[in-house]
């Protein structure tokens, strides 16, 4: 028998594989954990990969980290939503999509037993890379009551406390949050991290990469995309605006950064792309080796539909997106609040919480509060349910000898089992936040053959948001000493 290797069978498994897995058991779910986006495409994108994909498709072999014209495309797409200049033969890659733009990251400049720092809460899908590459994961906290910002100083103790990491990774907005910054965060977050890099190099310490995780830019609920303060905004401001005795200091803050945008949450007809652009020409070179090692060849659809994206979009595809996603998380949050308030359930702290207090202003995520489940107990047909439904994959000890919810594994599995509506449990287990997503891939993108019927569009998804809160209602009995 072949042995698999520690870091393998030590490896954990992506809680939205696991819950997406477990909902394809049962008939009926409404299914509220998937990352993927339900507004359809930006006109041009389809026409524009429908013409290659009746082509002869090797005729598209690129480099693997993309092609010249896919990356004078990146460029402009950072220019247009940053302000910032990346020269496209040395300052940008392309690869399959963010993961393997992150996988290729850590590959690179993670040694066994190097730290990474992370905001909480953050996306799971960071652990498995950093992993790989033998990396330590550090969090630094933050609370709903800042709207899920990371406070100054706990940044500062992050760095006191371990100076030599190698990483620290911002995703805003957030996933699974949707929290956002302002400038004046930004502006902040950009003087520790200048100093921080001043002190390394006195200390002739090399500076920690500075990761931008951009992925939900595009999905602010109001505005142009370029007009939203993110780090790039921010920097491209400061830079503008500098002194000579702070410049040298900004551009050695750009030489630390690598922005990492997708278009995956864009309407871009399924298809994967990750631009990555820094000033770090060393770091984007030794790059290339492990991208080519895991993809010989570019995404050509990607390619394609990028080129596509940077185009004006007379629709405002992305801005009516915006919007959609707003109506959807404010109609989801306000009837998970009715409903607790209406059955007089309160959390286990007694301070009375919503369980949706916090509604973002960007993206399709709401993170719900779920600690109002703590120590309920639970049926004994629910625990049978649920040993057939987990057939001994999920280590739920606790929940079988106590008969009572104590994490948010449990809340997300009670849900599913009992409410038929499939989330996923992000964050601190004991913490029980929930991440629902309003992408809603069931909702069908209402098209004809060249328009999409938006009306229809944003019916179907209030009818599921709705069906989704009246089977959680329905549901509730089950529990009991809820309140």
């Amino acid at each position: 028998m072949i042995q698999i290797s520690e870091r393998i069978q030590n490896l954990k498994e992506s809680p939205f594989v696991t819950f997406a897995a477990l909902a394809s058991k049962y008939n009926g779910v409404v299914s509220l954990n998937s990352g993927s986006p339900g507004h359809g495409t930006i006109p041009g994108v389809q026409e524009a990969i429908h013409q290659v994909s009746t082509k002869d498709i090797s005729l598209y072999r690129t480099p693997h980290y993309g092609s010249l014209k896919a990356r004078q495309d990146a460029a402009q797409y950072f220019r247009q939503r940053y302000g910032l200049e990346f020269d496209p033969q040395r300052e940008i890659n392309l690869t399959t999509g963010f993961t393997h733009l992150f996988h290729c990251l850590c590959t690179t400049i993670i040694n066994p037993g190097d730290t990474a720092l992370f905001i909480e809460p953050f996306f799971p899908q960071y652990e498995q890379p950093l992993t790989l590459a033998g990396g330590k994961m550090v969090t630094i906290p933050t609370q709903e009551q800042d709207k899920w910002k990371p406070q100054p100083e706990a940044i500062k103790t992050a760095f006191s406390n371990y100076p030599d990491a190698k990483m620290i990774v911002f995703n805003y907005p957030n996933n699974p949050s949707g929290a956002t910054l302002t400038l004046e965060d930004w502006n902040g977050i950009i003087d520790i991290l200048i100093e921080e890099i001043t002190r390394r190099k006195q200390h002739q310490i090399l500076p920690p990469l500075i990761l931008l995780d951009d992925a939900y830019v595009p999905l602010f609920h109001h505005g142009e995309v370029n007009e939203h303060p993110t780090f790039g905004l921010t920097l491209h401001k400061r830079l503008q605006g500098a002194e000579a005795s702070e410049m040298a200091s900004l551009h050695q803050l750009m030489e630390s950064l690598l922005i990492a945008c997708t278009l995956s949450k864009e309407g871009n007809c399924g298809t994967l792309l990750g631009l990555g652009a820094s000033k770090n020409v060393k770091l984007l070179g030794a790059m290339r080796i492990p991208q080519k090692a895991t993809v010989i060849t570019s995404n050509a659809m990607g390619e394609v539909a990028l080129s596509a994206v940077i185009q004006r979009d007379p629709q405002k595809t992305i801005q009516w997106a915006g919007t959609l996603y707003e109506s959807r998380l404010n109609q989801l949050a306000e009837g998970l609040n009715t409903i607790f308030e209406k059955h007089g359930i309160t959390n286990s702290g007694g301070t009375g919480q919503k369980p949706a207090s916090f509604v973002p202003q960007a993206g399709m995520y709401l993170y719900a509060n779920f600690s109002h489940f703590k120590g309920c107990q639970v049926t004994n047909d629910f625990l049978e349910r649920l040993r057939v439904l987990a057939e001994g994959k999920l280590n739920l000890e606790s929940l079988y000898l106590q008969n009572q919810i104590n994490y948010s594994l449990e809340v997300a599995l009670w849900l599913l089992v009992e409410a038929k509506v499939s989330t996923v449990p992000i964050g601190r287990q004991e913490d029980c936040y929930l991440r629902f997503s309003v992408g809603l891939p069931q909702a069908v993108v209402e098209t004809s053959a060249k328009t999409i019927d938006r009306q229809k569009t944003e019916e179907n998804g209030k009818t599921l948001i709705s069906q989704a809160l009246l089977q959680i209602e329905q549901a509730l009995p089950k529990l009991i000493n809820l309140v």
